[in-house]
């Protein structure tokens, strides 16, 4: 949950008319701007963790618009100590207890001179729980490319990251440092004075975003590489050398390790090369010999349960409230959280952190209606104590709830969706509806789960109906593949669909239909606007692509070779269909009112997408509106921007869909 602000600039471009900066100011007077704050600014608390021995909480929370880590007597919840960093373009990353009384946190670095949002992560800084011992204790060094200790915080050249504590070497732990462009390395390194030792290479092509997998002795035995040529490429190892044990075309499906069993003499893995969703399969250690667990009808799996010592327990599965699916029936974590999740009906539960051998447990309880809530859990006593919430001004009650959307696609595929009915809703008082179509389009989903945005819309009377059109990921590899070669037709056909679908089944009003998403989606937002010309009453495009030729000239994905790749995979290199399928080539047909909202900075949509778009709506003498966010990126961080850009989308549809008012439920 990101967001920022402070400064904007606003481009109407050419050819906004007059008329609409008098009734947008009229319009934007009467949304309340203190209730679009608490949708659009960051949560309170983020991520928390209880230190081994029970006796401090870390959590993650704001302070003078940076993030800090405030450290916390489980006794007490009194401060022990604040972790921020001085320098003004500081503030803290991720973080990890490495043992009873030390954190090591990452450090997270703004740029003036490149945009709202912090970047870096090549750092790290340890403390004791009371502030004592404070040093940085690492900085990877692209230049040379080697791992150097600086306390001056120079040189941000990688990502490192705490992959695991030492329980038997307190002193030291596990890292993980990335080199931008190059392989990662694991180290043992010691918290206190940064030393470096029993470093562990990685195969080529393994990311930040894929640390290698665990045995119980914090050595490395699987580790999934990504090369330039779209392979994903899995290793193993077992004595001093990796070895290949599959190589997978992308996109298409892999057998995947995902965690160790069985003292490292097998491991659980995901198979999804036969397309279907992914298969949860025991296996040798060699990969070679599968033993197939559970497949769900629709889903790939949505999350993992780990314990203490890494071992995992359980999965979840589904596309609603998710489903536990067992893989070590007597586990005791398992036990327990099936009894909290009886406890908390209606809700997520998460065993989080835990400490003291499992005594005591860091939950997270939450749903489509209400963000993560804390407590902290005396196994002993069976009592769950209150910490705080991520948003604690969320009223739960007011708050709508998400429903599982399912239906056939025109070609037989099941699409789903999720649709939020905004409270108040009835077939005596329909709902205006706005699609949402997320980014991507291909690896990312929606999932169930509280969106603050979905929830302000919700709140100001609009429906929101979001959708795992084809290309989406999370449902297996061939539904992710059959999106490939799709932009522009089959699936925006989906969105479509989808919407009368949902227009057809629930109280809502077919004549009061918006659509609005963000990169990938502010296309479809446009595209889907020219292939229906009669359903969408107004488009909102976010940091968006409009013209497919651009992809291969303009933009940081053209710049890699892989990313090459990528797009000759995903959009082909047919001039004809970048002619078809780009909404720049055929701004000529919308009928329906635009708001584009770019960021000045955008390097993965660039501003010359939202630009040209603007030059052929204008010269077409179509109603557009253009608002360049000074200083942004791929998606707004600065939280005057944050609630800049929720008033335009917000008014902006007001003026073309009239709202219902929502009532309190």
């Amino acid at each position: 949950m990101i967001e920022k602000i402070t400064h904007f600039k606003v481009f109407l471009l050419k050819a906004v008319v007059g008329a609409f900066l008098l009734h947008f100011t009229s319009v934007a007077a009467a949304i309340d701007r203190s209730e679009i704050e608490s949708y659009a600014k960051f949560s309170e608390f983020g991520k928390t963790r209880i230190s081994p021995d029970g006796k401090f909480i870390a959590v993650a929370t704001r302070r003078d618009d940076r993030q800090v880590v405030v450290i916390l007597k489980t006794s007490s919840l009194t401060p022990s100590h604040v972790v921020r960093f001085k320098g003004e373009n500081d503030q803290v990353g991720d973080f990890q207890w490495v043992s009873d009384d030390r954190l090591v946190v990452g450090v997270s670095r703004f740029s003036k001179s490149q945009m709202e949002r912090p970047g870096g992560g090549g750092e790290l800084f340890a403390v004791n729980a009371d502030g004592s011992k404070g040093k940085r204790i690492f900085t990877y060094d692209l230049g040379s490319n080697q791992r150097k200790r600086k306390n001056s915080g120079l040189g941000f050249g990688g990502f490192a990251f705490v992959v695991a504590p030492l329980e038997d070497e307190k002193e030291y732990a596990l890292i993980n440092a990335c080199g931008f462009g190059g392989s990662c390395e694991l180290y043992r390194i010691n918290v206190y004075n940064g030393s470096l030792r029993d470093r562990q290479k990685l195969p080529n092509g393994v990311g930040f975003d894929s640390p290698a997998i665990l045995d119980d002795n914090n050595r490395a035995v699987y580790a999934v590489a990504q090369t330039d040529f779209g392979f994903r490429e899995v290793y193993g190892k077992t004595g001093s050398e990796w070895e290949l044990l599959g190589k997978y075309p992308y996109p298409g499906g892999m057998l995947m390790p995902i965690s160790v069993t069985e003292g490292g003499k097998s491991a659980y893995a995901l198979d999804d090369r036969d397309g279907g969703p992914q298969k949860l399969v025991k296996t040798s250690r060699s990969l070679d010999q599968l033993e197939v667990l559970y497949q769900h009808r629709l889903t790939d799996v949505r999350g993992y349960h780990r314990d203490s010592e890494g071992q995992l327990y359980a999965v979840e599965v589904g596309l609603g409230m998710p489903e536990v699916v067992d893989l070590e029936p007597n586990h005791p974590d398992l036990a327990r959280l099936k009894m909290l999740r009886t406890a908390f009906p209606g809700k997520i539960v998460d065993i989080v952190d835990d400490a003291q051998d499992g005594k005591m447990l860091l939950i997270a309880a939450y749903s489509d209606r209400s963000p993560a809530t804390y407590y902290l859990f005396d196994a002993k006593k069976n009592q769950a104590r209150f910490l705080w919430s991520q948003r604690p001004w969320v009223d739960e009650a007011e708050s709508a709830a998400m429903e599982v959307v399912e239906f056939a696609s025109r070609d037989g595929l099941t699409i789903t969706g999720y649709l939020t009915l905004p409270n108040g809703a009835s077939y005596d008082n329909r709902a205006p509806l706005i699609v949402n179509p997320h980014g991507g389009p291909h690896g990312p989903f929606d999932a169930w789960g509280y969106n603050p945005e979905t929830q302000f819309l919700a709140r100001q009377g609009y429906a929101v109906l979001q959708v795992n059109f084809r290309g989406s990921g999370g449902f297996g590899a061939g539904f992710e593949m059959a999106g490939f070669r799709k932009w522009g037709r089959e699936i925006q056909f989906d969105i479509i669909d989808a919407a009368y679908f949902v227009l057809k089944n629930y109280p809502l009003d077919p004549n009061r239909v918006g659509i609005m998403g963000g990169s990938f989606g502010g296309y479809a937002s446009l595209q889907s606007s020219i292939l229906a010309p009669d359903l969408f009453k107004a488009a909102v495009g976010v940091v968006g692509v409009y013209d497919l030729t651009l992809m291969y000239t303009a933009g940081d994905i053209r710049g890699r070779f892989s990313g090459r790749r990528y797009l000759e995979k995903a959009i082909g290199e047919d001039p004809s269909e970048f002619y078809e399928y780009s909404p720049v080539r055929r701004a000529h047909e919308l009928r329906t009112p635009v708001l584009m909202i770019q960021g000045e900075k955008d390097e993965r949509a660039p501003t010359k997408h939202s630009d040209v778009m603007a030059d052929v709506l204008r010269a077409n003498g179509k109603a557009f509106e253009y608002v360049i966010m000074e200083n942004e990126g791929h998606g707004f961080y600065k939280l005057e921007n944050r609630v800049r850009y929720f008033e335009l989308f917000m008014s902006f549809f007001d003026r073309y869909l009239a709202k219902i008012k929502p009532e309190v439920s």
